[in-house]
This record gives structure tokens, C-alpha cells and sequence, in this order.
């Protein structure tokens, strides 16, 4: 067998059509993988078909690896949805709770800087990466090759147009993306986005030529989740998550013109998308997969800067055999989404990768092995979009109570029962969190955060979040938490000064002007036009007009010209949303506006329209198309309550300066207990408090020892089966029939001011409450207050190890019930609970106003 393998080897490596098993490789390598179990994985499979974690041994390339995976919990989103049509054309959409797949990421144990992207659903399929080359794997069909899987070298897979000598081939993604026609201007003071992960929600669309080229919905299915995993796989190392919320397939005929022309089929699924997909289903990008032959050598095409926007989208050939080159292709279109530019159109650019090696996904071109990572140039264009554009949509963090299976150790997420989440144990570079039991190590504060340095949180008043223009307020830490307090900036109707020297109001963090808007839609050499432009405002019609309403098009007053539509000079011919109206008056002056398109009029705000804010006279604002007195942003005194340590923010609240504490700013934050010094004491005076209940329980128990021991002539029963702990802190819960009993927070307090990992470093209980559906081993979860419960074994002591004592002879008098004060003593928690510490909770980024 092994000698036919060789020479089905040479023979597909000979010639570019044969009789191998693989027609569309060249040549490969038989390998048989080895499932390996451990006791969590044994603990995986009790409930589900496919584990959460998995190990593979096997061979190929000469060595011997060992795959570690782990199962894509963010592959699919809670409300993942199906649509595909009847043959009668009728509409179907089926909501599917997937929540169990066999989706993995994963790498190479003991191999550096490896990965792997991979579905178990039929055999083993993926890539995997490991010293510069990546391989893909893929099960052989046929009865006689039960088990054997095929491993091939990536320049090894046949491209589209491939030819037999194949080494100077090359695909082009695209000859440079389209510009969103609906774009934000360049932003004066923008906001740049948090640190954090990035989530973007994915709708699939799959055209009619791809579904006839598999004709089988399920086989779709996979594939097309397959290339998400691997674009999730791609973008994981940005900090970036795809998770795929929805797909369509246009199983009975396409909804859109789709051709060969590249650009025209672009325009026709972006204009689908804003006025069918989007009103079916929230997204934060559509990509079609199409199974047309794009004219050239081209397979994909995109918009440029325009996620969160109307234009939030791509096409994408399948011109692969392999999912993984569909992946490339999607991953680098929806980069040209996300800002970033081809790598040889940035001066200097330089991808790590030779192009030999897969090079980098924002490459123009694609040679014979696919790219896997990206350049640092496309690094610091999606920064720069990140901090310019500020995409809000992003920020839409998964909701961790809607995971699948529960919280789990591992996947990133700080969920109920931990304390920081940083990835898995390979991935983790956290040095102040434990990745077995996502609890932070001894001595740790905090992992995570603005406020956290160095595993402790940074003392009170230190800066956390630079003021990054006039409107804005820095913030500072408060010494009790790792995060940062939200972004604040100045209340609306403070005077400002903007870029242009002139004089205005803050709002919402900005001082817009009339000046600075225009040099934002029409370049930096545009103007604001003069008064006569703006007093053709009050004619009323599409192109001149205040507002916008039900009944049509509203006409402007005189005092409100300067609100309606915005009216500049000069600058570039054209704006950035790629439309536009010329008036021309007397004397050939261009009173020029902005315009969108009529189907982005109900998606988005019109850029054409003076900015909410922007200054129209003296005490005077514009205000949703009307010149209204700054009094309409509220009394100006409100910064009076602050004692002259803060001042007023957008909340009307006060922003107190460093170390001063809200309310009002008169009290420090050293006065009021804040700091970690007082969450050691509070610890501190916490595990006193418990040795003292200890000793209490302790003479309980002698206590009913010598009732046992010596019995009365008394009346009064004592219970044999009690296990003489009265305290509810203090239940022995061994025995199975006796009901649990749960207790509010606000009466035992917060348990992770005490609670300690040194007795959890082995544990793996954080893979145990993983599984959905299965009752936890009671014996190895981690309760945090399972410290609480060593007294229980206090009862065993005195029977093993204290000598009986012979009774007296005679015995005493009888006992009456009343005379036994420690029982009532007993029925409460023998301390008065500490108040659960309540740390400022994150808060999303404020939505940005949107600038024209």
C-alpha cells in the first residue's frame, strides 16, 4: 500500500491530470490520524458529539506533531439563521441553535508560532502551519481508505486557472477597492476606539451559480462555515472576531444581477444590501460568495473604510477546491473594509512572508500558496480606521450569558465565576491570570484594564485616558478598580475654539463649525460659502431645505438658514459621498452641497445637512435644523455643585479632577476608603472574622458532643443525623438528599476578596462546567466559597483522636430546653456581612456623532 501511495504520488506530481484521489492536488502525503483521550475530553464526549477540546496524533513532513484543538464557541452567533428559497421561489428562514459543531482552532504542541484551523465534522480537514509552511489535510474518500487522510503542501493545490507548470501563477484579489459612497469626513477630535476585542457580525449571501456548482445544501453549509472559521482565524491575531450571524442562499435564482464584470456585480449586492438585507437583518458585513468566473484573473472586489456603513460589504469568487482560498480572498476583502490598503500601494510596506511562503492577505495578488497573515502596514491602517472612523458596530461584544455550553475558562471572555479570561493556556501572555482556572494568580489585583499595571491597579489620580481635544475631559483612576471610568466629555454649550480659530460650542465632545464641516466633504481647500448661498434654503425642495419630514421637504425661516443644508466653495469637484448639487448665482458663484444617494437617506444621516451644534449666531446653536439658544442645552451654572475641584460632563455630573470623588468632588478618594489597600483590610478583617466563627462552630459542637456522650434525664431530643453546624455559612452539603440552601450576595458579601487559586492550579474544573446540558462533578468545581466549608471535618477530630472518659457516677439533674443559649446564637451568620464591593462596570464607548 504504501508503494501504491508513492507512485500515486510521482504519477500526480508528473502530470496535471490523473487518476488520483485528489484531482485537485498534485501530490500528497498519506497520513492516519490518532485520536488521543485525556480525562477532560472524556469528560467532553459524555454530552457532546463533538468535544470542546480534542488531541490528534500524526505524522507527516518527516516528524511526528500532536494537534491540540479547541472547538470556535464565537464561530456562530445565538440567533444564527438559514434563508433559502422553495422552488416556487417562496422565502424560508430557519433560526438554528448550533450548539454543537465541529469547528476548531487550534496549533502544533511544542511548535512555535504553529496554527491550525480545522473541522472534524467528517474526518479532518483544515490547514495547518508549522515552520513557515503551511499544509492542508483532508480525509480520502472510498471504503478502502477509512481513517487515511491526504496532507499536501499548499503550493501543491491546483488554483483556478492553473496550468501545468503552474509556477508563475497569479490571482488578483482586485485592482483596488471601491471608496464607500458613504463615508464620514475626516474627523476633527474623533474618538479612537478601546484596546479591546472587536467583533464583526457576518451575513453570508451565496449566489445561484454556487449553489448549483454543489447542489446540495448541506455540503454548502459546511463549506461555508468552514471559510469563516478560517477567516476568524486570520483576523484573531488583530484582536478581531467574525462570527457569522446569518446566511442566504439563493437556491431558487439570484436576487441580483451577478456577471462577470466585477464592479457592476458589487454595486448590485451593496444596493440589495441597503435596501432588502439590512431591514431583514442587522449586520455588520455581507459578503457574497459567487460561482461566477470573474472576467481576468480577479476574484474579489470591495468597498474602502466602510464598515458600519451601508456600503459594509464584498463579492468573493470561489475559485478554490480548498475553502481556505476562499477564506484569503474574504479576509482580504473585508480588510479593504476595514481601512486597509494593498501592501505595494503603502510606500515601504513589507510582509515578513516571502510570497513563496503565502506572503501577507492584503497583497494585490495571490501566488500558489495562500497568505495567513497580515502586514504591520495593514496593522496601522486599521488603527488609523479604528481611531478615525471609529465604527461603532464593532463594539457589539456577544453577550457572554448567550455563549454556547456556559461560561467557559478559555475562550476569552470574563464570564460568571471569573476573574480574568486569557485565552487558552498555549495562547495566554497574561502574567496576572491563571489560563487553568481564569482566576487571577496570588498576589494579583487585576489582569486587565487601563487602571492595572503590573498586576496591581494603579493608585488613585493617575491619568488613564489622555483629553484629545478641547470638548474632551481625561480621566483619571479611582485606586478601586483595574478599568478606566467611562469617556466623558465637556457638557454641551461651553464655548470652544475649533481648528479654524473661530469660536463655537462644545457638543457631544466636538466644536463643529460650518468651516471645518466643508473641508470635510469637499477637502481642506473648501470653504463655507457665503450667507446668500445658504438664504436659498428656504425654497423647500430636495435640494434645499431645513428638514426632512413624512410630508416631504421642509422649507427653512429666515433665522434658521444656516441649519439646513450646508453650503461650501471651492475644494475638490466632487465630495466624499460622491454626489453632489451645484447652484449657481449671479456673478458665477458655485454654491455647492453635498447629496447621497436616495437609498442611503433612510440607512444614515445626510452629510449635507449643518451638523446639530454648529454655532449659527451669538448664543445661538443648530439644533435638528433650527438656530436655538444655547439655553436649550441647559443652565450654564451646573459646574457650580462642584465645589471648584470638577467640572460638569455631557451627564450634567461632575468630572472631578485627580483624586476628588463624585459626587460633588468634596471628598478624596483616600477619605472614603478607596484603594486597594482597603480591599486588603477589608480581606484582612474578613478571615478574622471567620477563625472567630471556626471557634464558635467549634464549641457548638463540643457542646452537642457532650450531649451525646453523656446522657441526660432530660426531655430535650437532640438530633443524631445534625451535623451539629447550625450557620447556614457553614452546611455540610455531603449528605445528597439535604436541599441547598442559596444566599444572596448582600448577605455573604463578595467571595473574591478572600478567595484563594493556590488550591486550584491542578484544578480543571473551569473544562468541567463547559459542557452544556451536564450536571458539574460536585467533588472538583470551584465554589468560591468552598474555604468557607473546612469546618466540617472540626466533628471527626474529637472521635478519633480525644480518649472517652469514664461517665461520673451519679448523674446530674435534669436539663431544662431553655438553658441552651448557643442555638438561637447559631441560626445567623455570626458577623455582620461585609457590602459587596461594586466596581464601576464597563460601559461602551459613546456613539460618535456622525460627522459630515
Amino acid at each position: 500500500m504504501r508503494v501504491l501511495a508513492v507512485i500515486l504520488a510521482l504519477g500526480a506530481a508528473l502530470a496535471c491530470s490523473g487518476m488520483a484521489h485528489l484531482p485537485h492536488v498534485k501530490t500528497y502525503e498519506r497520513v492516519i490520524p490518532q485520536r488521543l483521550h485525556s480525562e477532560r475530553m472524556k469528560r467532553d464526549l459524555a454530552q457532546n458529539v463533538y468535544p470542546e477540546h480534542a488531541r490528534y496524533a500524526l505524522s507527516f513532513g518527516g516528524k511526528n506533531y500532536t494537534l491540540q484543538l479547541e472547538k470556535n464557541r464565537e464561530l456562530l452567533s445565538k440567533n444564527y439563521s438559514l434563508t433559502y428559497y422553495l422552488g416556487n421561489g417562496t422565502e424560508v428562514t430557519e433560526t438554528w441553535n448550533m450548539q454543537d459543531h465541529c469547528f476548531y482552532h487550534g496549533h502544533l504542541e511544542g511548535e512555535n508560532d504553529s496554527s491550525a484551523s480545522i473541522n472534524t465534522c467528517n474526518g479532518i480537514s483544515g490547514f495547518l502551519h508549522v515552520d513557515r509552511q503551511m499544509y492542508l489535510i483532508e480525509p480520502l474518500s472510498g471504503p478502502e481508505e477509512q481513517g487515511v487522510h491526504a496532507v499536501y503542501k499548499h503550493e501543491h493545490l491546483r488554483m483556478k486557472r492553473g496550468v501545468c507548470q503552474g509556477s508563475n501563477i497569479t490571482t488578483v484579489y482586485d485592482y483596488g477597492p471601491k471608496v464607500a459612497a458613504m463615508l464620514k469626513p475626516q474627523p476633527w477630535g474623533a474618538v479612537p476606539m478601546h484596546t479591546g476585542t472587536k467583533y464583526v457580525e457576518l451575513y453570508l449571501v451565496v449566489d445561484n451559480a454556487e449553489y448549483r456548482k454543489y447542489k446540495d445544501m448541506a455540503t454548502l453549509h459546511h463549506r461555508m462555515k468552514e471559510i469563516v472559521n478560517h477567516v476568524d482565524k486570520l483576523y484573531r491575531p488583530l484582536k478581531f472576531r467574525v462570527a457569522l450571524i446569518g446566511m442566504e442562499v439563493w437556491t431558487y435564482k439570484d436576487k441580483i444581477t451577478v456577471s462577470s464584470t466585477a464592479g457592476n456585480t458589487l454595486d448590485n449586492f451593496l444596493k440589495w444590501r441597503k435596501s432588502d438585507l439590512l431591514r431583514k437583518q442587522r449586520h455588520d458585513n455581507a459578503q457574497l460568495i459567487t460561482g461566477i468566473d470573474f472576467d481576468g484573473s480577479t476574484v474579489g472586489l470591495a468597498t474602502k473604510l466602510a464598515m458600519c456603513t451601508g456600503d459594509s460589504g464584498g463579492i468573493n469568487q470561489d475559485h478554490s477546491a480548498n475553502p481556505i482560498g476562499v477564506a484569503a480572498t474574504m479576509a482580504h476583502e473585508m480588510g479593504h473594509n476595514l481601512g486597509m490598503s494593498h501592501d505595494e500601494d503603502v510606500p515601504g510596506c513589507r510582509c515578513v512572508e516571502t510570497k513563496e511562503h503565502g506572503g501577507c492577505v492584503m497583497a494585490q495578488s495571490v501566488g500558489l500558496v495562500f497568505p495567513k497573515m497580515f502586514s504591520s502596514c495593514s496593522q496601522a491602517d486599521l488603527q488609523t480606521f479604528l481611531n478615525d472612523v471609529s465604527p461603532t458596530c464593532l463594539l457589539n461584544t456577544p453577550d457572554t450569558d448567550q455563549l454556547y455550553g456556559g461560561p467557559v475558562c478559555g475562550n476569552q471572555f470574563v464570564e460568571k465565576g471569573e476573574e480574568c479570561d486569557c485565552g487558552s493556556l498555549e495562547d495566554c501572555t497574561n502574567p496576572c491570570c491563571n489560563a487553568t482556572t481564569c482566576l487571577l494568580k496570588e498576589g494579583a489585583q487585576c489582569a486587565q484594564g487601563e487602571c492595572c499595571q503590573q498586576c496591581k491597579i494603579r493608585p488613585v489620580g493617575e491619568m488613564c485616558r489622555r483629553k484629545k481635544e478641547e470638548c474632551d475631559l481625561p480621566e483619571y483612576c479611582t485606586g478601586v478598580s483595574a478599568e478606566c471610568p467611562e469617556d466623558a466629555y465637556q457638557e454641551n454649550g461651553v464655548i470652544c475654539r475649533n481648528s479654524n480659530g473661530n469660536s463655537g460650542y462644545c457638543y457631544n465632545g466636538e466644536c463643529p463649525s460650518h468651516s471645518q464641516q466643508c473641508k470635510g466633504l469637499w477637502g481642506s481647500e473648501a470653504e463655507v460659502a457665503p450667507d446668500v448661498c445658504f438664504k436659498n434654503n428656504v425654497h423647500g425642495n430636495k435640494h434645499l431645505h431645513c428638514k426632512k419630514t413624512a410630508n416631504g421637504y421642509q422649507e427653512c425661516k429666515a433665522k434658521d438658514i444656516k441649519c439646513g443644508r450646508l453650503h461650501c466653495v471651492r475644494g475638490k469637484d466632487f465630495p466624499i459621498t460622491n454626489k453632489k448639487y451645484v447652484l449657481t448665482l449671479h456673478g458665477g458663484l458655485e454654491c455647492k452641497v453635498a447629496e447621497i444617494a436616495d437609498a442611503e437617506i433612510a440607512l444614515t444621516s445626510d452629510p449635507g445637512m449643518v451638523l446639530s451644534g454648529t454655532k449659527c449666531g451669538m448664543g445661538m446653536v443648530c439644533l435638528e435644523g433650527e438656530c436655538r439658544d444655547i439655553s436649550v442645552f441647559g443652565e450654564k451654572n451646573c459646574s457650580a455643585k462642584c465645589n471648584n475641584r470638577g467640572v460638569c460632563n455631557q451627564k450634567r455630573q461632575c468630572h472631578c479632577d485627580p483624586g476628588w470623588a463624585p459626587p460633588y468632588c468634596d471628598h478624596k478618594f483616600t477619605e472614603i476608603g478607596g484603594g486597594a489597600e482597603t480591599m486588603d483590610l477589608v480581606a484582612g478583617i474578613l478571615v478574622a472574622v471567620l477563625l472567630f466563627a471556626v471557634l464558635i462552630v467549634g464549641g457548638i459542637y463540643y457542646y452537642k458532643w457532650r450531649q451525646r456522650n453523656y446522657p441526660q434525664k432530660s426531655t430535650v431530643t437532640v438530633g443524631s443525623r445534625s451535623s451539629g453546624l447550625s450557620n447556614p455559612l457553614f452546611q455540610d452539603n455531603r449528605n445528597p438528599t439535604r436541599p441547598k440552601k442559596d444566599f444572596p450576595s448582600h448577605v455573604i458579601g463578595r467571595p473574591q476578596l478572600i478567595a484563594s487559586t493556590s488550591n486550584l492550579e491542578d484544578s480543571r474544573s473551569a473544562f468541567i462546567n463547559i459542557i452544556p446540558n451536564e450536571e458539574p462533578e460536585e467533588q472538583p468545581k470551584y465554589n468560591p466559597d468552598s474555604h468557607l466549608r473546612s469546618p466540617v471535618a472540626v466533628p471527626k477530630s474529637p472521635q478519633v483522636t480525644k480518649p472517652r472518659v469514664a461517665p461520673p457516677g451519679p448523674p446530674p439533674p435534669p436539663v431544662k430546653p431553655q438553658v441552651s443559649p448557643v442555638v438561637p446564637q447559631a441560626k445567623g451568620p455570626p458577623n455582620k456581612p461585609l457590602p459587596a464591593l461594586k466596581t464601576r462596570p464597563k460601559v461602551a464607548l459613546r456613539p460618535p456623532i456622525q460627522r459630515r
